[in-house]
């Protein structure tokens, strides 16, 4: 497997990255301890596994995770790295025996860089080497977002909205560049980190952000990429602020939701979609979609309309009608920041059940390179129950599907209105079959040869075209939303 080998030609030298990564409940008879922590901070790899003399000590390590800093004895010890991909974990991508941890450190080792261009390696982070008073922070900053690397950028870091368009940057680096702020007094800042001397539209902005909270500790900043593309259009940076035991991520303040709806009721007609919410500064509702029609997608099947965060009621109406005259009102969505989400909206107006909802579904699209994630979405009423079918491209016809000769389906039973969690599997090209519980068991959907690519997040909704007469097989088909 590709993932295999780009992780052994690139990682083979990483010894401390397995050394440091997590020994929790281990222990030798030497009675000295050693402190170790651990981040993931690589933004396409997957959650990873850290074994001590065989045994899982940090199990499903995932980005941008710390493990804080754990005690173990000092000592020697044999340290390897399992990679968690589709079908079980690819075992020893790194493997290192005899490693050596001296008593009374403090060692914080970055998984950093990313995966599909083999640029994945360690860094050992220092902290900051001033102590904090009572009242103070301290603070050491690490550039480890590939989504910024190859050239330097100016961090300021000020009172809130102060003017730094003529000011100089509190320091300047690039990617693996690392600069300890020293003691800084609690209280609250404002970080931006500008590119290319811009300092009006920084690459980005914490807004207001207090560490009163932080009083007395030592926190280690790392800029990291941001994952999606709600984020992504704010910023191509978040940062994280890591404790000796706790994280918090800090996002651009010009970060929103992210939001898109798909027409999939067949009698609807076209429709109109208001909103309303605090969120939106208005009391009135507010006309989000001024016309979708049965199957659209809005704005696309692979983006995001930006939305403020808030508490929604959504309401839908005829074309043209206006909110008095509402077919559907949902309940109160919470839409949070630098979250992706789809609302589909299914199910029958007039001709009965299963009735017109709203099925909304939280997304996520962080892109890891040894694998697809796939979550299936039961949008086609007339189908009834059914039986879902993902097998490798060409590895069984319709009529064994059909027949029972393809083994267990990958969903059995599968009723309308149901969301899937994600599932994982090896990039390639699959054959899609959606096999109707009723009479002989027919293929109503056949989609062969649909490629998963290695960093595609879909999602795969069963549609109908139409409701009149008894469903055929040509009624049916998938709509496939994507986050590339």
């Amino acid at each position: 497997m590709k993932f295999n080998k780009i992780y052994k030609n690139t990682l083979v030298a990483s010894s401390v990255i397995i050394g440091t990564a997590l020994i929790t409940g281990c222990s030798s008879d030497d009675p000295d301890k050693t402190n170790i922590r651990i981040i993931h901070a690589s933004a396409d790899a997957p959650p990873v596994d850290i074994k001590l003399n065989g045994s899982v000590a940090a199990p499903k390590l995932d980005y941008p995770v710390s493990t804080g800093f754990v005690s173990i004895d000092a000592g020697t010890y044999d340290v390897a790295v399992d990679a968690i991909v589709p079908g079980g974990n690819l075992e020893g991508v790194i493997t290192v025996d005899g490693i050596t941890f001296a008593k009374d450190q403090r060692t914080t080792v970055v998984a950093i860089g990313d995966v599909a261009d083999t640029s994945i390696s360690e860094f050992v982070a220092a902290e900051s080497a001033a102590t904090p008073a009572a009242d103070e922070v301290a603070i050491s900053v690490l550039h480890a977002a590939t989504a910024v690397a190859g050239s330097d950028v100016a961090v300021y870091v000020t009172e809130f909205d102060a003017d730094i368009s003529s000011t100089a940057p509190n320091f300047s680096f690039d990617f693996k560049g690392q600069v300890d702020a020293g003691a800084l007094p609690a209280t609250e800042y404002q970080i931006r980190v500008v590119a290319g001397g811009d300092t009006v539209n920084p690459a980005y902005d914490s807004g207001k952000v207090d560490l009163s909270g932080f009083a007395g500790q030592k926190l280690l900043i790392l800029a990291v990429n941001t994952v999606n593309s709600t984020t992504k259009a704010a910023s191509p940076v978040k940062l994280v602020a890591y404790t000796d035991t706790a994280q918090l991520e800090l996002i651009d303040t010009r970060t929103q939701a992210g939001a898109r709806v798909v027409h999939l009721s067949p009698d609807a007609g076209t429709v109109e979609v208001f909103a309303s919410s605090a969120a939106l500064g208005n009391a009135s509702p507010l006309e989000l979609i001024t016309s979708i029609a049965y199957p659209v997608t809005l704005p696309g099947v692979n983006s995001y309309a930006p939305v403020p965060q808030g508490d929604y009621i959504f309401d839908v109406a005829a074309d043209g009608t206006g909110i008095g005259n509402s077919i559907f009102t949902s309940p109160t969505i919470s839409l949070s920041t630098a979250v992706e989400y789809t609302a589909i909206a299914a199910g029958y107006v007039s001709t009965g059940a299963p009735a017109f909802d709203l099925l909304p579904t939280m997304d996520s699209n962080r892109s890891i390179v040894t694998q697809a994630s796939v979550k299936v979405v039961h949008g086609a009423p007339m189908a009834g129950t059914v039986d879902v079918f993902v097998t490798p491209a060409g590895q069984y016809t319709v009529a064994e599907v059909e027949s029972g000769m393809a083994g267990a389906p990958l969903l059995d039973d599968f009723t309308f209105g149901t969301i899937t969690d994600y599932v994982t599997v090896p990039p390639g090209d699959y054959d899609i079959r959606v096999v109707t519980n009723s009479g002989a068991g027919t293929a109503a959907i056949n989609q062969e040869g649909f490629n998963l690519a290695a960093g595609s997040v879909s999602t795969v909704i069963a549609r109908e075209q139409t409701i009149v007469g008894t469903p055929q097989a040509e009624d049916f088909g998938l709509i496939v939303l994507s986050n590339q």
